[in-house]
């Protein structure tokens, strides 16, 4: 099988798959007695302190583990007060899962504005317009698009939004492991991220990080005011598994250690444009501004059928690959091709080939 999905889930890393193993182990001899507790305390803490220095958090209890980035977000949007008439700016290119609880809301009479990202300047220039508008509350917003890979100028937003005093709440599922991310350099209120993708985590991890900000504006409705490490412990809702917890601050560790090279992955993108582009109407989404290097969605020919293209691709030639069928608004149908940057040269030309020899066919 030649894997071209790293976007939707990459292996975990044989280092945190060994992490969650010995970390249950040695759990194992305390379980929740009172030395079992301040053990696993530690190890919490710990771990915050191993994925605040990948992210460059410098207040690394303002980090809560959480089961992914979906679970993350309907945490952040449950502990919000939403009245009819408050009005949620994201854009077209949010996850589903993002998307549908934003969808939500508009039963409750919150309105949401999903902007098309076409260019920066006019992203920016709309994103503004719709700002300076009565009830704007919120700002909802990919660090990098799961659709193509486009990165957004999130510094820019954040900045637009926060001067109008708007919650600032970033999706970094596809970005932390990805490109660089530097959240001590980025003002917002809150951010989150899944382990199971670029980071190299176990399933069923994820991390929020929400500022002081998130939890004394106005419209925050306190969870539960007891909290054992920092105000954002407070998401930690349950017991939780503390072994896969321990494999994502591994992942997090080794990520950092390795440094996010992303010249391979971007060398891989250029081969892939070559390959592709020579076909007859083939079109990559993408705009005038940086794109994620592990990332590359185009649209073939009007006449395919790109679903039904994308499961002859598995069924027939073993290559996986992430169709959009009837999403996003205006650039879909599209398919899309993601790398990682330790794959093999030969095996991912090898993928690429044969899906720009079966477009002619």
């Amino acid at each position: 099988m030649i894997y071209l999905n790293y976007a939707a889930l990459c292996p975990t890393l044989a280092e945190a798959e060994e992490e969650v193993n010995r970390t249950l182990a040695a759990f194992r001899g305390y379980l929740y007695s009172e030395a079992g507790i301040e053990w696993y305390l530690r190890k919490v803490s710990d771990c915050r302190q191993k994925v605040g220095a990948f992210l460059h958090v410098k207040d690394s209890s303002s980090i809560a583990f959480t089961t992914n980035a979906s679970t993350a977000h309907s945490l952040l949007l449950s502990s919000l007060t939403w009245v009819p008439g408050d009005t949620i700016l994201t854009t077209t290119h949010e996850n589903p899962s993002i998307t549908k609880q934003l969808r939500a809301l508009e039963r409750e009479g919150v309105r949401v504005h999903a902007i098309r990202p076409t260019s920066i300047p006019s992203f920016l220039h709309t994103l503004e317009e719709r700002l300076d508008e009565p009830g704007v509350n919120a700002v909802v917003i990919s660090h990098v698009s799961h659709v193509d890979g486009r990165i957004f100028p999130i510094r820019e937003v954040a900045s637009l939004a926060r001067a109008r005093h708007c919650l600032v709440i970033i999706d970094g599922a596809q970005a932390v492991g990805h490109v660089p991310v530097d959240l001590n350099a980025l003002d917002f209120d809150a951010y989150f991220f899944t382990g199971h993708k670029w980071c190299e985590g176990p399933l069923g991890t994820g991390a929020l990080v929400a500022r002081e900000s998130f939890f004394t504006g106005p419209r925050y409705r306190a969870i539960d005011e007891a909290t054992l490490d920092g105000a954002a412990s407070r998401f930690e809702i349950g017991t939780q598994n503390i072994g896969l917890i321990a494999g994502l601050a591994k992942a997090c560790e080794q990520r950092g250690q390795r440094g996010i090279d992303t010249e391979p992955q971007r060398t891989f993108r250029e081969t892939a444009r070559e390959l592709l582009g020579g076909h007859r109407n083939c079109r990559f989404l993408e705009w005038q501004g940086p794109h994620a290097p592990g990332i590359l969605t185009f649209r073939g020919p009007d006449d395919l059928d790109h679903g039904a293209f994308v499961k002859r691709l598995a069924s027939e030639a073993e290559i996986i690959v992430k169709p959009f069928v009837d999403y996003p608004e205006d650039d879909a149908p599209a398919i899309r091709l993601s790398w990682s940057s330790t794959m093999e040269q030969r095996e991912f030309q090898k993928g690429v080939m044969t899906i720009a020899q079966r477009l002619e066919s």
